[in-house]
């Protein structure tokens, strides 16, 4: 297969996984794959398309840790890829581990970033019967946040820098 019939596989596949249908993307890039692509990008997608569809797949993994090690320096997509197989897979802290590792190597990106915030677990809600964007809860986050803060301030034996 030439390297420009590859490449509208690839986009098709990736077309695919975007509308959802990831059953049709993971057969796209598996054969991709199969027809001997090495392509970092190929094999990075392939192994997170795995990892939704076969649920705990070690083998989705390596895929993507080999992506990661072909070509981590320069596309930190790779990153995000194996960051959400894992997650994928239920493994959060491994995923913020190649969350953090991708941030050392670039860290101005902004997805990876906003990966990392979606990972990070949230506090717990005062009100659990209630949804988190319940009034109450987002009251009572908003002053917990802010209490500490203006708490801190008022301390009368605490003295302001100048």
């Amino acid at each position: 297969m030439d390297v420009e019939k590859r490449e509208r596989v690839f986009e098709q596949a990736l077309e695919d996984y975007r509308a959802g249908r990831l059953a049709m993307a993971t057969k796209s890039l598996g054969n991709l794959i199969e027809k001997g692509s090495r392509d970092p990008a190929h094999i990075s997608y392939y192994g997170l398309l795995r990892a939704f569809t076969h649920g705990t797949d070690d083998e989705s993994i390596e895929l993507c840790r080999e992506a990661v090690d072909k070509d981590g320096r320069r596309a930190s997509l790779l990153y995000l890829n194996l960051a959400r197989a894992l997650a994928a897979q239920g493994r959060r802290r491994d995923a913020l581990g190649a969350l953090e590792c991708g941030l050392v190597v670039h860290p101005n990106e902004r997805r990876l970033k906003r990966e990392l915030q979606h990972l990070v677990p949230r506090a717990r809600l005062l009100f659990p019967s209630l949804p988190r964007r319940h009034p109450f809860n987002k009251c009572y986050g908003v002053a917990r946040s802010l209490g500490g803060r203006v708490w801190l301030s008022m301390l009368p034996w605490r003295r302001r820098s100048v």
